[in-house]
């Protein structure tokens, strides 16, 4: 078995050769914020409702999603609404309602494609709180009812694949 410092050392090696260190050090030459190393499961906050969750960080997927219960879509004032439960740690829950003018398609290999509803939401992870657009699916058969696609990560956060829970659960950022 390799020592730890070997393999992160080759996960270096890794990054640099794909260009994600070479893009690092462009944005420290424009002053820019380095992105935050994080691992693949952190948690997150929503802070307008003060839900907190687990979220598995994806750079295999391009959007983010949110799991979510009793899913219903209505108008208001001409436009499409949505109405859904966000239920967090300790079975704290939400009960949300935001415009949306996008539906995603979603496309899976072997299964059909699906449409879902696209909302923002503010959230903090690591440390960095932002709105982000979220398609909303019913994520109760997986083992995490966030996914932080790739959208949401770049220039901010880099995935440590061998690392969970970097950060602490209460987020610096959120009110």
């Amino acid at each position: 078995m390799l020592p730890m410092r070997l393999l992160r050392g080759c996960a270096l090696a890794g990054l640099w050769m794909t260009g994600a260190v070479a893009q690092t050090a462009q944005q420290q030459n424009r002053n820019e914020p380095m992105p935050t190393i994080a691992g693949w499961i952190e948690t997150v906050t929503f802070p307008d409702y003060g839900i907190v969750l687990d979220a598995k960080l994806d750079t295999g997927a391009d959007s983010s999603s949110l799991g979510v219960s009793r899913l219903e879509r209505f108008k208001r004032d001409g436009k499409t609404w949505y109405r859904f439960t966000l239920t967090g740690e300790g079975g704290k829950t939400a009960a949300i309602e935001q415009q949306t003018n996008r539906i995603a398609r979603i496309m899976r290999a072997e299964v059909e494609d699906t449409r879902r509803p696209i909302v923002r939401l503010k959230i903090c992870l690591a440390g960095h709180v932002a709105e982000t657009d979220f398609t909303l699916t019913d994520r109760s058969d997986q083992r995490s009812r966030v996914l932080i696609g790739r959208r949401y990560l770049a220039s901010r956060i880099l995935v440590d694949s061998s690392r969970k829970h970097v950060f602490p659960k209460h987020c610096e950022g959120a009110k």
